[in-house]
């Protein structure tokens, strides 16, 4: 099988988590080969020793970040992350790609165009997702809000109930999808009838421990949706499981120096998809509190901008997952990678999320007694240093977070990915030597399911 990780390069932990994925389906030796459209972390595939194939158009760093300020929900949600003459100009040679490469399988994150193209050469989309971008999460009434935008009278929205607002608005949005359905259109394609229902795919992937993210896995398999006319048939989801960046290298030095220290120590991960306000902010504020703070700044400032305090470090990039376990508490945009990290290195945390679903990711932890979450609107020196203080002094978030990580690290999510795309590859081949007919690629999934769903607990029960 040759399966195509088509991630959107310039999301480091999104990268991070198809190369992962990529290594295992590849030592099960399917043929696994990454197609770009452009970024900053195609480094990330090729150190790992996958061919990076361009496929035009080349999306500029500009575009990119026109990209991630809509997805912070910057941008008028009217539109979407693409338009519709944009899509023209991105779906025909994706599909001619997938033709030329002989694809079986497309495996992507935010690639959206992806979501037509395979369509145009009959091969299915694996989709990755957080649990908390996912209709079973809507459906369990878990919403967890924090607003985008910052205007006037923002903090009133504390005042009402935006979490049950949000559940009942979320399965019926229809935004982004206009420009999709309108190329579908054109195209002679199925029209989507939500944007939970473009963004399942065919099979979507969950990436979260069904402890945490609170959804049995049997309820994952079978699920069908609360709210069907939304949907074009009902989603097929399946457990992969916590899948976050393992960037090769070691704890640079200058990070463990600044660690060497009896104050509270703080690592902050802000991702790739925060903004240079909400990260500087942090930074100057932690600059001003007694402790010792690591920022791991990626691409969002540029050098002139970064050290500030001989109590704040900022460093454009390390192995994540070996300094954040040096730290008494993590700062996270929530990001399903950071989270899963902070609940790997057994870290507490104090969540700023920019947008929807990073608020749910947050908000798996807080559920649970392991963090909190602040909104960057209202983010200030005294709600911070309260938050930071109070996950130091209060003993029970961090026995909360270590027994967290007791769960997610029995899980390894890479492997069950991989197992997940496997299955129904096997289910093609039998189907395909006993001259078998299949509607769609969900009911392979669907008929596949328990066999799959053993595997896994199985591996669980091992772990």
């Amino acid at each position: 099988m040759k399966i195509i990780c088509f991630p959107h390069f310039y999301y480091l932990s999104e990268a991070s988590r198809l190369v992962e994925i990529g290594k295992v389906l590849r030592n099960l030796g399917h043929e696994v080969q990454f197609f770009s459209h452009g970024g900053m972390y195609e480094w990330v595939a090729r150190g790992e020793g996958f061919e990076v194939v361009p496929v035009e158009p080349q999306m500029t760093a500009e575009r990119a970040e026109e990209f991630k300020a809509f997805n912070r929900g910057e941008r008028d949600p009217r539109g979407s992350f693409f338009t519709f003459e944009e899509l023209k100009e991105y779906v025909p040679p994706e599909a001619d790609a997938f033709r030329e490469a002989r694809a079986d399988a497309v495996l992507i994150g935010w690639n959206l165009p992806s979501y037509l193209s395979v369509q145009l050469v009959d091969i299915p989309i694996i989709v990755q997702q957080p649990g908390p971008f996912t209709a079973p999460f809507f459906d369990r009434g878990m919403t967890a809000f924090a607003p985008s935008l910052k205007f006037p009278g923002v903090n009133l929205l504390r005042y009402l109930p935006m979490n049950r607002i949000l559940t009942w608005l979320v399965p019926r949005l229809q935004i982004w999808i206009g420009p999709f359905n309108q190329l579908a259109a054109d195209l002679g394609l199925p029209q989507y009838k939500s944007l939970l229902d473009m963004m399942a795919g065919d099979l979507t992937l969950v990436m979260d421990a069904p402890e945490i993210l609170g959804v049995p896995p049997e309820d994952l398999v079978h699920y069908q949706p609360r709210h069907p006319e939304f949907f074009r048939r009902p989603p097929t989801y399946r457990y992969g499981g916590p899948c976050f960046a393992r960037i090769p290298g070691d704890v640079p030095k200058r990070v463990r120096q600044h660690f060497e220290t009896s104050k509270t120590k703080v690592y902050c991960s802000m991702g790739t998809s925060t903004t240079p306000e909400v990260l500087s902010a942090i930074i100057d504020i932690v600059g001003d509190l007694d402790l010792r703070a690591v920022i791991g700044a990626t691409t969002i400032l540029d050098e002139s901008s970064r050290d500030r305090s001989d109590r704040v470090l900022v460093v454009p990039h390390f192995p994540a997952h070996l300094v954040n376990p040096l730290a008494d508490i993590a700062i996270t945009h929530g990001g399903a990678g950071t989270v899963q990290t902070a609940i790997h290195a057994g870290t507490p945390l104090v969540g700023v999320p920019m947008h929807l679903e990073q608020a749910g990711n947050i908000s798996l932890v807080q559920r649970q007694g392991a963090g909190v979450m602040l909104w960057k609107q209202s983010l200030s020196r005294r709600r911070l240093s309260r938050a930071l203080e109070k996950l130091v002094t209060e003993s029970s978030f961090k026995e909360n977070m270590l027994r967290l990580k007791q769960i997610q690290d029995r899980i390894d999510g890479a492997t069950n990915a991989a197992q997940a795309i496997r299955v129904v590859d096997e289910a093609l081949d039998q189907l395909a030597m006993m001259e078998g007919r299949v509607d769609s690629f969900a009911d392979i999934a669907v008929a596949s399911a328990d066999r799959l769903l053993s595997a896994q607990e199985t591996n669980a029960a091992n772990a």
